[in-house]
């Protein structure tokens, strides 16, 4: 059975997450994505990134629903991208971007792809630079995902022609490959059933098999990024704790503790031979 996704839901305070995660799990979702958004033409400054406190009280399941933390940074210079190597980012499961030029875009793909999961855009507004194969073939190489929110047809239909237009762009320059499919919802209301999504992204140009696996497989993918984002180095050394060893894993416990076992015994017997050594 497929897992669904949602992984833009831009609501912050905990009783509202309460009846979202409810609601999500009835239309049959089983994981979403909590989003803040920020603007770092204001929030990055001297090299410093400021972050509204308000995550840590988010618990990580509720309602039979698993939710991750994500923020959105919205850069409008190349020197803002640098604040994607800062550690305060590291507390966020996944980082997404919107650019509002070609040059960040390509900046971010080509240097920062390490970094980050998703490149997003303001689907209430035309998209701000053309896209090119290029670009979206060689994230999509990086394991980079390009996300299409839909709630704005939702909350105004006049936004519906721009919403196509956008989805169209998308769908052809990344020739049906590594698209996500979010609500964007800022409220309950804005949320559809997976299904729902799937039809109505046929209907605004994303073809059916881009909009199936935008909200299943593919966000399996940004998923398996994120957790290895936080615990290896480049994808390639992974550290874990001894109690998050799972039953499969924990073979590998008693030659540890034989090895600090034969440690201590080498030690006391060292202890005992320098004591022989001063009686004579």
């Amino acid at each position: 059975m497929e897992k669904f996704y949602d992984l833009n839901i831009k609501i912050l305070k905990l009783e509202q997450i309460n009846s979202v995660s409810k609601l999500c799990s009835d239309l049959g979702y089983k994981v979403i994505a909590v989003s803040h958004e920020i603007f770092l033409e204001t929030a990055y400054v001297k090299n410093k990134l400021t972050i509204e406190e308000g995550f840590n009280d988010i618990p990580e399941f509720l309602n039979g629903v698993k939710i991750l933390k994500r923020i959105t940074l919205h850069c409008s210079e190349v020197g803002q991208l640098r604040c994607l190597k800062l550690p305060s980012l590291l507390k966020f499961d996944i980082v997404a971007i919107c650019p509002s030029s070609e040059d960040i875009l390509n900046q971010s793909i080509r240097t920062f792809y390490r970094y980050f999961h998703l490149v997003t855009f303001d689907n209430t507004k035309l998209l701000p630079f053309r896209l090119k194969h290029a670009h979206l073939n060689y994230a999509r190489q990086n394991n980079i995902f390009v996300e299409v929110n839909y709630s704005s047809v939702i909350k105004d239909s006049s936004g519906c022609r721009v919403l196509v237009s956008n989805c169209r762009d998308i769908d052809w320059t990344s020739r049906n490959r590594g698209v996500i499919i979010s609500s964007g919802a800022t409220d309950a209301l804005h949320i559809r059933g997976p299904f729902d999504v799937i039809n109505l992204m046929t209907v605004l140009g994303i073809s059916f098999r881009s909009a199936k696996s935008g909200i299943s497989t593919n966000c399996d993918e940004v998923w398996l990024k994120a957790v290895s984002r936080k615990t290896s180095f480049n994808g390639i050394i992974s550290k874990t704790k001894v109690d998050d060893l799972n039953e499969e894993s924990k073979w590998i416990l008693p030659k540890k503790l034989d090895i600090e076992k034969n440690c201590r015994d080498s030690e006391s017997l060292l202890e005992k031979e320098n004591k022989r050594i001063k009686m004579h």
